[in-house]
């Protein structure tokens, strides 16, 4: 018979998202699980909709544990309750909602700290922004993914200072990629990498893209990476626009290879978001050195950061185009400030860890219940 091995003491963190689609938030949830895994921590990822558009799930590190909640609310309750127990929970939700239903389980949790990735004010109301506040309290700590994320926790939502953490996003240094071999990209193009949902302004960038085909100098396409709702309305609007030929529709490619494929052989980057957290996206265009054409909003200042990048007023569709139009006749040149982002990695890997760790650095950590009691929510 085996001797028995001593019991663990790694931190076990519980990471419970909505469904694993194909977006930035969930880009930024591998980036986490990698940082938790490369420090020695033990990773359970909670999916609570499988539903369908959860393909980046392919990426996730073989070393995380996957695992999908009960859909009955009395079971799911006992699932989470039973798996949360004596460790670290994240809250990855990219949506503004709250879960409510949810919380009963967390009270077996050591910690629970939940990620606000946006501003979410466009998607709330007085009563909701009550509830936050409310659910909050059982909350040991907020993370603000980025300084408007910070005001709207503070402001509109009302949450104690003290219990928000502003870490803005960094991405994970890559090497060079080679460029696509695609015919498409033999000619100059613009790539836009979002979901493709309302508030991601892709309908406003067709109109301003249909204004630089109309005046550009030389053949010119637009390259979209995402799916969402939007997908057939903005196809029909692009025939509309009489642009269906310089627009390429790649759809919800998810693998990172393929993604710096893209943006390795771009002149550039665009996006005429609405409203965003600091896109990840972003951060990978500037590791290749693109120049960005972003809406003015906060959340694309923060991830442009020093990088050279032109701010248009959101949906202001002429100046939009008028910046893409210098910038194609521009000489094409990709400068990554690769110092710079490594010093942004490095520093958003401590102060993440600094955040999630610590707390919970003494507990127990194994798949089953803990033998003592969760600390119980205040």
């Amino acid at each position: 018979m085996p001797s028995a091995q001593p019991p663990t003491t790694r931190t076990h963190v519980v990471m419970i998202l909505r469904h694993f689609t194909v977006g930035g938030l969930e880009r930024v949830l591998l980036s986490h699980v990698r940082i938790l895994l490369a420090a020695g921590c033990e990773v359970t990822v909670c999916v609570l909709d499988p539903g369908r558009d959860n393909a980046l799930v392919a990426e996730l590190p073989p070393q995380a544990r996957l695992v999908i909640a009960p859909r009955t609310r009395l079971r799911r309750i006992v699932f989470l309750a039973r798996l949360v127990h004596g460790t670290t929970v994240l809250l990855q939700f990219g949506d503004g909602r709250l879960y409510p239903s949810i919380r009963p389980a967390l009270r077996t949790a050591r910690t629970v700290v939940r990620f606000c990735h946006s501003d979410y004010s466009h998607l709330r109301t007085g009563t909701k922004n009550w509830l936050d506040r409310i659910l909050a309290r059982s909350e040991d700590r907020i993370v603000a993914v980025g300084g408007r994320s910070t005001r709207f926790l503070l402001g509109d939502v009302g949450v104690p200072a003290g219990k928000v953490s502003t870490l803005t996003n960094a991405t994970e240094p890559r090497t060079t990629a080679a460029t696509p071999p695609w015919r498409w990209a033999t000619e100059p193009y613009l790539v836009a990498v979002q979901s493709l949902y309302p508030h991601k302004g892709h309908d406003a960038l067709l109109h301003a893209f249909a204004r630089v085909v109309d005046h550009a100098d030389q053949p010119v396409r637009l390259v979209i990476i995402g799916d969402g709702d939007q997908t057939i309305p903005l196809r029909m609007l692009a025939d509309r626009l009489g642009i269906t030929e310089h627009v390429i529709w790649l759809g919800a490619v998810w693998h990172k290879d393929l993604v710096d494929s893209v943006l390795a052989g771009a002149r550039g980057f665009v996006s005429m978001s609405r409203f965003e957290g600091v896109p990840i996206s972003i951060l990978e265009a500037r590791q290749h050195g693109l120049p960005l054409v972003l809406t003015d909003i906060p959340g694309h200042r923060d991830g442009a950061d020093t990088s050279p990048a032109a701010f248009v007023p959101v949906d202001d569709t002429e100046a939009f185009a008028q910046h893409i139009l210098a910038l194609l006749r521009a000489p094409s040149s990709h400068q990554p400030d690769t110092s710079a982002l490594q010093d942004e990695w490095e520093r958003y890997a401590r102060e993440f860890l600094g955040i999630v760790a610590p707390a919970s650095r003494t507990g127990p950590s194994t798949h089953e219940p803990a033998p003592e009691t969760g600390r119980g929510r205040r």
